[in-house]
């Protein structure tokens, strides 16, 4: 194993995985954006979705200022050094973050320091499996905050509101999983993806949930049992007319993956991972010394463009606001407008929340008036650049 391979294979790998979406994925959008009505909220919310991956993809910009949670499912040859290759994916975590392909995502829960490189206790999550074959094979999955807070585990008998009882039965599992979609409504920016793993306890139920995410949307499950119960989830997820980001719509669940584990006799669950429009996960092999030999997840006839358009289409309903804005205009907006701002916009989260409670603005900054776009984005701190796919977006 060529060390500095390793590194700069894995450091690929976390690129694309950041920047660019696979293409089974693609293809559950591209039918997406042609199943929802172009004039609604929810298919004007999937075409900025479309827009926005296909300008991330030409940019190399992270597809969302979420980068997630890197997490590593990793098979390796028996005897091959785990601790080196370990250790070269940490370091490519490093400089994907210091180059901004990931946005410094680890949080210490006590005290709220970021470590700014991705790299700290729990961070990056590690999956090492050995096996009979002569090659490597890392699997990444760049799972948001967002999506990953509208994961639920249910603990079965359970009472589901609106559904009644869920027993210990398939009857009981297929509730399960039409409630946690529904209990989604749109949050973890639908449409989106699960992953349901049925059965061990309570961690590994999620981890084999969050395993089936790594299934190709595709494929046809080995089960019949749960073949059959993925096409009714799939089915009847998608009447619930939740739709993108919760507009409601035709769309609401783009795939849905179940895997099955043995329990004990004292305990059933139904674990269920939900994964958000941003479907970033991507594999590799590599050979013996460390370099990429295939691309998991990517088709040679993938579909390289998913937006229709080069800009949003207006409909000259949209109401164009100027900033500052007054309360006066503020107050005229309705649920369901579309709108539009000009002038600057201040972007911040919950740290710079907590920090104007009790501390001035830097001089020259006047938000009165202004727009503060909740979010935290990719930034580098050389120059402190947004690295974001939409700073460049041009209305048509």
């Amino acid at each position: 194993m060529i060390y500095s391979e390793l590194k700069q294979s894995v450091f690929d790998l976390i690129v694309k995985t950041s920047t660019d979406l696979p293409s089974d994925v693609r293809v559950a959008i591209a039918r997406a954006l042609r199943s929802e009505d172009s004039s609604s909220l929810s298919g004007f919310a999937m075409s900025a979705i479309t827009l926005n991956v296909d300008m991330a993809s030409d940019k190399i910009s992270p597809i969302c200022q979420d980068t997630g949670m890197p997490t590593f499912f990793i098979h390796t040859p028996v005897g091959e050094n785990q601790i080196e290759i370990k250790r070269a994916i940490n370091e490519a975590v490093i400089e994907a973050t210091k180059q901004g392909k990931l946005r410094p995502n680890s949080v210490d829960p006590i005290t709220g320091k970021n470590s700014g490189v991705n790299v700290a206790p729990g961070i990056p999550v590690f999956h090492f499996e050995q096996w009979e074959k002569e090659y490597i094979e890392i699997k990444l999955i760049l799972k948001g905050g967002g999506c990953e807070n509208k994961n639920i585990q249910y603990s079965l008998p359970s009472e589901l509101e609106g559904l009644g009882k869920a027993g210990r039965d398939l009857d009981g599992i297929r509730k399960c999983i039409i409630h946690s979609i529904y209990q989604a409504q749109g949050q973890g920016c639908s449409a989106g993806f699960i992953g349901v793993g049925i059965g061990g306890d309570r961690t590994s139920g999620y981890e084999l949930a969050k395993e089936q995410l790594f299934r190709r949307l595709d494929d046809i499950n080995s089960d019949p049992i749960l073949a059959e119960l993925e096409g009714y989830v799939m089915n009847n997820a998608n009447k619930l007319s939740i739709g993108t980001m919760g507009f409601g719509g035709n769309v609401t669940l783009l795939g849905c993956k179940i895997g099955k584990i043995e329990r004990l006799p004292a305990s059933y669950f139904v674990s269920v991972a939900y994964n958000c429009w941003a479907f970033r996960r991507l594999g590799v092999h590599l050979d013996s010394n460390g370099t990429i030999v295939k691309w998991l997840y990517r088709d040679d006839n993938e579909i390289k463009r998913l937006s229709q358009d080069e800009g949003f289409t207006l409909t000259g309903r949209e109401i164009i606001l100027q900033t500052p804005i007054s309360e006066e205009e503020i107050r005229k907006i309705k649920v369901g407008d579309v709108v539009i701002i000009n002038g600057a916009v201040h972007t911040g989260r919950d740290a710079f929340h907590h920090y104007i409670m009790n501390h001035d603005l830097p001089h020259g900054v006047n938000v009165q008036n202004g727009v503060l776009y909740h979010c935290g984005p990719v930034i580098v701190k050389m120059g402190m650049s947004i690295k974001s796919p939409l700073q460049d977006l041009q209305l048509q």
